[in-house]
């Protein structure tokens, strides 16, 4: 896959998955080993700004860091 397709996919599936937190209540985050990637930090963040409940897997996951 080229790079423009591989950056058009993304965006793609960055945009459903934000449709998909419209239509939540919340959302779970799987923090295993307190790992949060870049775009599900963007995901916590917009569903913070949507006042949707963000719940983590691990507790130190409200901290948003790699592996902390």
């Amino acid at each position: 896959m080229d790079e423009g397709t591989r950056s058009r996919t993304k965006e793609m599936l960055d945009n459903m998955h934000k449709r998909k937190i419209d239509m939540a209540d919340s959302i779970f985050v799987i923090n295993v080993g307190g790992y949060i990637g870049e775009s599900t930090k963007s995901e916590i963040v917009y569903a913070k700004e949507h006042d949707k409940r963000v719940e983590y897997l691990e507790e130190n996951g409200g901290n948003h860091e790699k592996g902390s």
